[in-house]
């Protein structure tokens, strides 16, 4: 079922909080149930990958897209890392209007639980520049994020577009959900006819109340956490990217899109 995206705010917490590990033994339908609502989401969204938080879910799963093949993670952590650093341009759907050049290790080794191999656990290596989309969302269910890698100079550069994310005024071609503090209730917002898909998708569903105001991300969705005192901002970018744009440092390569 498609969900829609949490946008960054300081005022809330749900994207700075680190997920609890997925009771994998007791829980298996409703992580199956979850996880196609993350594939159902990110496929209409687009972008190469979506860690469970990003939809208000406090489970340790996420997807990646590497290459043709798109890699469900349940509990994953890193387990090694090597090769030289590499410096990509990075995009998130939860921060859109921003992007971050980020240092991260070549190559990871990213242990999980496989729910589309039977829930077996595998060890995986990965290699750039799959590896920054690895990297990139284990730091989500982490509570991190791409800006937490700028220099304070270069966050106050983009306290303009994180303050205009949270307002809900960012350009997207999705829905998103926004943190009203005033109300301290959820607003969801994105471009007219794709909240009215989206209405029109869970037309039958009791998620929203009349007024627009999101009561629930959907009816088995769990918010993580109450507000937060503040989360200093960031980014840096002279140009606008999808999640994720990835190509090393332009001085030493073209960007490339993955």
């Amino acid at each position: 079922m498609l969900q829609p995206i949490v946008l960054y705010s300081s005022n809330h917490n749900i994207l700075r909080t680190e997920t609890k590990q997925s009771d994998i033994k007791n829980d298996k339908e409703n992580l199956q149930k979850l996880i196609g609502d993350m594939k159902d989401t990110l496929e209409s969204v687009g972008g190469l990958g979506l860690a469970a938080n990003q939809i208000g879910r406090n489970e340790s799963v996420c997807l990646v897209q590497l290459g043709d093949k798109l890699i469900t993670m349940v509990n994953p952590f890193i387990t090694d890392s090597g090769g030289e650093k590499k410096i990509s341009i990075e995009g998130c759907l939860s921060i859109p209007d921003v992007t971050a050049k980020v240092e991260r290790d070549e190559i990871v080794s990213v242990k999980f639980v496989n729910p589309d191999n039977d829930w077996q656990e595998e060890e995986m290596r990965v290699e750039f520049p799959y590896s920054v989309i690895v990297q990139h969302e284990v730091d989500h269910l982490n509570g991190i994020l791409m800006i937490d890698y700028l220099s304070p100079m270069q966050k106050q550069l983009i306290q303009t577009k994180l303050k205009k994310v949270a307002r809900g005024n960012a350009d997207i071609n999705y829905v998103g959900m926004v943190w009203r503090d005033s109300v301290r209730s959820w607003s969801l917002v994105g471009p007219f006819h794709k909240l009215m898909e989206f209405y029109n998708y869970h037309s039958t569903d009791n998620s929203f109340s009349s007024n627009g105001e999101v009561d629930v991300i959907s009816n088995e969705s769990e918010v993580i956490g109450e507000q937060e005192e503040g989360t200093q901002a960031e980014e840096n970018t002279p140009r606008e990217i999808t999640e994720h744009e990835i190509g090393q440092d332009p001085k030493k390569q073209g960007k490339e899109k993955v």
